[in-house]
Parts: C-alpha cells; structure tokens; sequence
C-alpha cells in the first residue's frame, strides 16, 4: 500500500512500500533537514505517513 508524508517543508515524500516511504523520508531528511538526522526512527515516519 502506497504512503506518504505531507512536509513541513511543503514537500511530498511518498513510497510504494514502508521500506520505500523510510529510505525516501530518510534522503529528504538529509537534503532538506540535516539537524533532523539519526532523531526520527522508522516508527517516526511511519507515524507521520498516511495512505496516498
């Protein structure tokens, strides 16, 4: 099931798997938001998500 994660930053994160939404959530983190990095955990990301 497809999910995505509506940015603060006003940027769309999506992944067709949970794996996929993490690794794509992880890489916009370290691009756009690098005091963020190594704080949010998988269950973080997949808290924020919602169905696409």
């Amino acid at each position: 099931m497809a999910r995505l994660i509506n940015c603060e930053c006003g940027e769309v994160v999506r992944g067709d798997t949970d794996d996929e939404l993490v690794a794509a959530a992880q890489a916009h983190v370290e691009a756009h938001h690098p005091e963020l990095v190594g704080k949010l955990t998988r269950e973080d990301v997949l808290g924020m998500s919602e169905e696409a």
